[in-house]
């Protein structure tokens, strides 16, 4: 025979378990996050696009630096599925356990495919890629 705390939990197990069933399934998010870092450099670049389907709220590209001393000159550039850019940011210095964002804020229904984003930093005169980073997209 049960005790009553055995009692209460199945009934309690039983009710969460038939709200589950009842309630109504959300529709599909196409939000998404995918993050890399390059080797033992110290820098994370990640991209997220808030959304659902094909409508983009918002893409954020976002860079984090993991070690022990700033990182100048570094800049995040959006890119859309054709492969151009949606939007290059300010060049920033990250500072030890900072990061730095870019958001572009479309409001709207975009092509499907991969949405990327690329950390650069500006070495001597030319761009060095630190970071490359793609969600994909689809209706």
């Amino acid at each position: 025979m049960f005790t009553l705390k055995a009692r209460l939990g199945t009934i309690i197990a039983a009710a969460l378990v038939a709200t589950v069933f009842a309630l109504p399934a959300s529709p599909a998010m196409a939000s998404a996050t995918s993050c890399q870092q390059r080797g033992t450099f110290p820098l994370n670049t990640c991209v997220h696009v808030d959304g659902s389907g094909r409508h983009i709220n918002f893409m954020r590209g976002s860079v984090f630096n993991s070690g022990s001393r700033s990182r100048p000159n570094i800049h995040i550039q959006l890119i859309r599925p054709a492969g151009t850019t949606i939007k290059n940011c300010t060049q920033r210095t990250i500072p030890p356990g900072g990061t730095i964002n870019c958001t572009w804020s479309p409001n709207a229904i975009k092509p499907a495919g991969r949405y990327c984003v690329n950390s650069w930093q500006l070495v001597s005169g030319a761009f060095v890629l630190r970071g490359h980073a793609c969600v994909n997209v689809h209706a």
